[in-house]
């Protein structure tokens, strides 16, 4: 309900990005993915509707969202085990990643507000 209300206060065009936003700080705490979807569509996709976001913009939101962070948060299994493997210690792993990260979320804006502009969907 209140994501719905910050939505609805949103411009149109920034509704996407707030989804993707969104769906970063869920993954903070829900690393896997089959469980975050489990999580976040049956939530994501009536308020999409709700607002007049397309289920396909929404769906690029998820998986935004769910793919960037996994590269550098410490509570990521997959990550954790290859520096362990590989013997990066995960703060000089940051020194390198975060600028690549915030490359990632300026790109994966950029593209959320393509999709929103272009209506991204069926015809």
């Amino acid at each position: 309900n209140s994501m719905g209300a910050v939505l609805m206060v949103l411009p149109t065009f920034l509704q996407g990005i707030a989804m993707f936003i969104a769906n970063l700080f869920i993954n903070m705490f829900i690393t896997s993915g089959s469980g975050q979807a489990a999580v976040v569509m049956p939530m994501f996709v009536p308020l999409a509707d709700m607002v007049g976001i397309t289920r396909q913009t929404v769906l690029l939101a998820f998986n935004f969202g769910d793919g960037f962070c996994n590269y550098v948060l410490p509570t990521s299994t997959a990550l954790m085990g290859i520096l362990s493997v590989s013997n990066i210690p995960y703060d000089k792993w940051m020194k390198f990643m975060w600028k690549l990260f915030l490359i990632w979320m300026v790109v994966g804006s950029l593209l959320m507000l393509g999709a929103q502009i272009i209506n991204l969907g069926p015809m």
